[in-house]
């Protein structure tokens, strides 16, 4: 590191926002945090939405600004920087002064199923594609949609249902792009976040919209935001938005990045081969590539990252700590009503109770498929579920069972980078709020039979992330070089003693998935 930064980097989640101010120095350090919480919508109508209001996002992003400026007792002349990691697969309708024409329909919004079967699964089909057109996705993204949750059939279901908000679009943007046009009145975006909507052509030397899939869509471009890199500088914080912020105008406005692309750098896991697991409300295993590589048939791909140099070849699940705070809202009274009384965390003692329980959790195995499957089977269709409670399964077993069915759908996807020879170095580091739990991170490390390695700002991996992207962007420092500024914690090596035990529930889970696939289709069609 050249010189002292100060950035201030905002991770946009599906429940909040967390803004981070950090200092870089010889390793980064965060100064002070804001966590912003807001609203989802489930629109009543229409199956499989979910939305958020944008304005919600810009209010996170001013409040906490201010709160970490408060906190630090720093002057906002001593801000070198902003940038963002943020959620994606969104669709956001704005007119051409950037207001938005409905709420955002957010990545888990799968209301275009007519769309995406109209679009993809028609025609002459190999494995359920359009083979003409899942073809040309290859050649053109290096991979395919393959799922009505792509931002492309949110395009065509807007265009199909409000067809006068439609009129009025003159762009679709994703969360990070509007919050980029909110600081600096640019509409951009960068290539991890354009490469979700399938329309962008990820080839060598290209990065740019596709004329052809466009038009095979019939998508208007002029909808589209314009690219630029995640290291680029967007622009300037204009004044309007200084003053809402409480900083100064003129401060650099850094792109940043996706989740993904962020979490893969806050993790340290930025050379070739290298891997990071991620818990939080969703859940992924990335290791970082140097090419293009798609498995259609296990829904695993490599997507830009955040450094220009490298992919992200990944494995995504839709609901992974999701799963733990569904089972601490709804079966774990006690636990909530202990850590109020103590002043602690409810995940705090349910650790307590899941470490005492033994590997196995006694046969029991938990389905983390709450909001249906992306990876490696992707279907809307399924749910999660218990299963082979006896009259001995206790509590302790079901939480046991939650934490290592989370692990063992990890387990599922990595197994699936053995397709495109997608080789595995260890340490995989390890990011997310699950790695902040001890008994978690040798779940994995047991279930995986990998040697597990948590980042020390385990939930603040996409700020961290952002920050090292702001600092490579300030050329202050390098992608190879920034990785010694993340800080991390101690090795958790795989106990073999438990390796029989995980290989046959890990067996029954993916058996179970399929012996129950119709039937979870008829029980949510």
């Amino acid at each position: 590191m050249k010189t002292e930064l100060y950035i201030i980097a905002h991770d946009n989640g599906t429940s909040g926002t967390k803004t981070v101010l950090a200092k870089i120095t010889d390793k980064i350090e965060i100064v002070s945090s804001h966590l912003t919480e807001y609203e989802v919508f489930y629109p009543e109508g229409i199956p499989n939405a979910c939305e958020q209001d944008p304005k919600d996002w810009w209010r996170a992003i001013c409040d906490g600004t201010k709160k970490v400026m408060e906190e630090s007792g720093l002057s906002p002349d001593q801000i070198n920087g902003i940038t963002f990691s943020t959620q994606t697969q969104c669709s956001l309708f704005v007119d051409e002064n950037g207001e938005p024409l409905d709420r955002a329909y957010i990545w888990i919004d799968g209301r275009a199923t007519k769309e995406f079967e109209k679009g993809i699964r028609s025609g002459l089909k190999v494995s359920g594609y359009n083979l003409r057109k899942i073809l040309k996705y290859i050649k053109i993204t290096g991979g395919g949609p393959g799922s009505a949750k792509d931002p492309l059939w949110k395009y065509l279901w807007f265009k199909n249902n409000k067809p006068e908000q439609f009129k009025k679009v003159h762009k679709m943007l994703d969360v990070k792009d509007y919050l980029i046009f909110k600081c600096t009145g640019h509409m951009i975006s960068s290539p991890d976040a354009a490469c979700t909507t399938w329309l962008l052509d990820t080839r060598p030397g290209k990065n740019t919209w596709n004329k052809d899939l466009c038009k095979m869509n019939k998508i208007d471009m002029k909808h589209l935001p314009d690219i630029k890199p995640s290291i680029d500088v967007a622009g300037e914080l204009m004044p309007t938005a200084a003053e809402e912020m409480g900083l100064v105008a003129g401060i650099p406005v850094i792109m940043g990045g996706t989740d993904t692309s962020c979490i893969s750098v806050g993790s340290g896991a930025v050379d070739i081969n290298e891997t990071h697991l991620y818990v939080g409300t969703s859940g992924w295993i990335i290791t970082t590539v140097d090419k293009r590589m798609t498995d259609l048939a296990d829904y695993e791909a490599s997507i830009p990252g955040a450094n220009p140099q490298t992919f992200s070849y990944i494995g995504i699940m839709e609901t992974a700590g999701a799963c733990l705070a569904w089972a601490r809202d709804h079966l774990a009274d006690l636990e909530v009503a202990k850590a109020k009384e103590e002043g602690t965390s409810a995940y705090r003692l349910l650790d307590e109770m899941v470490e005492q329980t033994p590997p196995g959790a006694s046969g029991v195995i938990f389905t983390p498929w709450l909001y249906g499957n992306r990876c490696p089977r992707e279907d809307t269709h399924v749910r999660g579920a218990f299963f082979n409670l006896g009259l001995n399964t206790g509590r302790r077993d079901m939480f046991r069972a939650i934490l290592e069915g989370v692990a063992l759908h990890t387990r599922w996807m990595m197994e699936k980078f053995s397709t495109k020879h997608v080789a595995i170095t260890e340490p995989i580091r390890y990011v997310g709020g699950g790695a902040k739990s001890p008994v978690w991170c040798q779940i994995m490390a047991d279930i995986l039979g990998k040697k597990i390695q948590p980042v020390t700002y385990a939930q603040d991996g996409g700020a961290v992330g952002a920050i090292l992207i702001a600092a490579v962007g300030l050329k202050q420092t390098s992608f190879k070089e920034g990785k010694n500024l993340i800080p991390v914690d101690k090795i958790y090596t795989p106990n073999q003693e438990n390796k029989p035990i995980y290989d046959k529930l890990f067996n029954a889970l993916v058996q179970f998935h399929a012996n129950n696939q119709k039937l979870y289709h008829v029980l949510n069609p």
